[in-house]
């Protein structure tokens, strides 16, 4: 299983998440592809509830996890697309995962 940024490259490995958080990446993926408002959708990844908290206690093992990148790499362009993150670019494009 991997998390795929057709638009920058970006690619993750999630073969290592277990059932629970796989089963909630693909329910962030759900609404990534359904253009879920972003702060909507941040709330979602990065609630309390999120599975990125679970098991990690030290900040740098979640920014290194593989379902933290993934999350956040989907929160990113979710604000890009709706105008409310710049990228530096003049014209973007939508993502696909």
């Amino acid at each position: 299983m991997e998390y795929v940024n057709l638009q920058t490259g970006l690619r993750v490995k999630l073969d290592g998440l277990t059932a629970a958080e796989k089963k909630f990446y693909r329910q962030a993926l759900k609404k990534f592809q359904a253009n879920a408002d972003w702060l909507a959708f941040d709330g979602f990844a990065f609630g309390m509830k999120s599975p990125v908290y679970t098991r990690r206690r030290a900040r740098r093992d979640r920014l290194n996890d593989p379902l933290f990148l993934a999350l956040k790499d989907m929160s990113l362009q979710l604000g890009v697309q709706q105008g409310r993150v710049a990228r530096g670019k003049a014209k973007e494009r939508k993502a696909v995962a």
